[in-house]
């Protein structure tokens, strides 16, 4: 058997705090490269449809790659302890705050890979509120953590171009990917950053969102009903409110070429396209839930389903 060279160094102890699929890239590259003793991620909890307990992305891919998972409840009554044994902490949207003595108990610290241009869109939900606000370019940021909410200096930025009708599937997956790049470049040439500190200019925040978040007012302008519904598919979800008190789930639509009804809310049955009324245009349906199905297009709504005449337009 051949002894390591004494002198070689020993490879960093590391904890890797992440919870969702955009989080898994990530882990990988900090296995590859570090020694990983603990992965620790939220508790499976019931998801889907039919709500069945389910492992969250994180656990699949640590247990696939033969680490150590721990799954606390919560780590706000944590003193640190279980954290000093290690040189450096990498999160990358864990799902919860974490307290100074779990920061601080690293070697290193502990580093964000956060899903924005910081100081824009610090919070829960940055992808969604770049769609939303159509932003021409999103990122991630590898900031030293802090206990103030995503206001830690920030080491390194990876920019991307956003596409004209950017949809969330894509920026999730290619913001993924950029940060497992971002998490490489920095395990390679961690002692030549120096984090900056965040510009008290262009700070915004970006909270967790909800179901109710996801419904349109269709009095407002067709480009920002279009951007809500591509910022929001699929989480948590688009949707409006019928006459009936039911809510037809909106997944996909596109600005309409040809007019259509003025009325915000009003719908109108053309030529097989389904337009609803805007505050400056109308909109055509492309893909919708009905209550209890599954998402269909619009044509195959309307072979078993009775159209609508009029969304319920919120106050």
């Amino acid at each position: 058997m051949k002894l390591p060279d004494s002198d070689a160094p020993l490879p960093l102890r590391t904890i890797f705090m992440g919870t969702p699929e955009m989080a898994v890239p990530s882990l990988r590259v900090l296995a590859a490269r570090t020694q990983v003793v603990r992965v620790i991620t939220q508790p499976d909890r019931p998801a889907g449809r039919g709500r069945k307990t389910q492992a969250p992305p994180v656990k699949i891919a640590a247990e696939r790659l033969g680490l150590p998972v721990y799954q606390p409840s919560s780590l706000r009554a944590d003193d640190g302890a279980a954290f000093a044994d290690v040189d450096l902490m990498v999160v990358l949207a864990y799902g919860e705050i974490l307290r100074e003595p779990v920061l601080q108990a690293p070697r290193l610290g502990c580093i964000n890979l956060h899903a924005s241009l910081l100081p824009r869109w610090r919070g829960a939900s940055p992808l969604q509120a770049a769609i939303r606000a159509g932003d021409t370019e999103s990122g991630v940021s590898v900031m030293q953590m802090v206990r103030a909410l995503d206001a830690g200096p920030v080491y390194a930025t990876r920019r991307i171009i956003l596409p004209p009708r950017v949809t969330l599937p894509w920026l999730h997956d290619a913001l993924a990917e950029e940060s497992a790049e971002a998490l490489l470049d920095y395990l390679n040439r961690m002692g030549e950053y120096t984090a900056q500190p965040q510009p008290s200019e262009g700070v915004t925040y970006c909270g967790k969102l909800y179901s109710k978040d996801g419904a349109i007012n269709w009095s407002a302008g067709v480009h920002a009903v279009d951007r809500q519904v591509r910022a929001y598919t699929p989480i948590p979800g688009c949707w409006s409110e019928l006459q009936s008190g039911q809510r037809l789930g909106i997944q996909q639509l596109l600005p309409s070429a040809h007019g259509g009804p003025t009325q915000p809310g009003a719908v109108v049955c053309e030529e097989g396209a389904v337009l609803v009324g805007c505050g400056d245009g109308a909109v055509s349906l492309q893909v919708v839930q009905p209550p209890g199905k599954r998402p269909m297009d619009i044509r195959s709504f309307l072979n078993g389903h009775a159209l609508p005449q009029q969304f319920i337009v919120p106050s």
